[in-house]
């Protein structure tokens, strides 16, 4: 899991490692990896054995919706069912093609969403309509924003299924994005830098002097939690560990 925090800082003493503590609002999210997945897909088989008389299309044309695709050799012509690009092509001109067997594939390259799955804990915090942060390794340092369209069960995995906003030019399916969901948010609140809690410890400076005081934490990220017990307040500063 992970969180996002929003409107609030830390002050920083370089020379004695003290962190001074603030209010401020934090926002916590479920953390994934996502798949780009086409919306439309389409895989072509034959019923049964068949020989391929006659191939149209090439790997990675772009096809239109009627566009004959092949031949069998029974005449039959097989077409694109939309508008898409070729993305595989597995059979060759006069190759006997096995039922079942997948012999060419189309995908809409336009249309795409995020797929993510999720362990059970997380699974349970998320719902549709809530928004999610979408970010791309290649294209650091912009977000983009989607909802989850819903959630649902799939051999042994939990799916999300997200329909983003916009996506940057030029984002393909099977691409990966770091996902961010929003499940919770905390306003007005004690934010607690981790680096300081030792085991439900920390050292408190709080008037020229020094207290190892108990805390408890209730939502975290990877770098700060929301204090839910304990004598911190504004003000304070804690002692950051190396």
């Amino acid at each position: 899991m992970v969180l996002i925090i929003t409107s609030f800082w830390f002050l920083r003493n370089s020379q004695s490692n003290r962190l001074g503590v603030e209010r401020g609002s934090l926002v916590e999210a479920v953390y994934a990896l996502g798949t780009v997945k086409p919306v439309d897909s389409f895989s072509l088989k034959f019923g049964i054995a068949a020989s391929v008389r006659e191939i149209f299309v090439e790997e990675g044309q772009a096809v239109t919706k009627g566009q004959p695709l092949l031949v069998n050799d029974s005449g039959i012509t097989f077409r694109s069912p939309f508008n898409g690009t070729l993305t595989k092509l597995n059979v060759a001109k006069n190759e006997t093609a096995m039922p079942g067997l997948p012999l060419l594939e189309i995908q809409n390259l336009k249309e795409v969403y995020i797929s993510v799955s999720l362990d059970q804990e997380s699974a349970l915090r998320v719902k549709s309509g809530q928004q999610a942060q979408l970010s791309f390794e290649s294209i650091r340092g912009n977000v983009y924003k989607g909802k989850v369209e819903r959630i649902y069960p799939s051999n042994g995995q939990f799916l999300v299924r997200i329909e983003p906003d916009e996506l940057p030019q030029g984002i393909l399916p099977d691409m990966t994005t770091d996902v961010a969901i929003e499940v919770s948010s905390k306003e007005n609140v004690i934010l607690v830098p981790l680096v300081a809690v030792d085991r439900g410890k920390l050292t408190r400076f709080r008037n020229g002097k020094r207290d190892k005081i108990e805390i408890r934490i209730g939502a975290i990220n990877s770098e700060y939690g929301e204090l839910i017990q304990g004598d911190l307040k504004e003000g304070d500063e804690v002692l950051v560990k190396n």
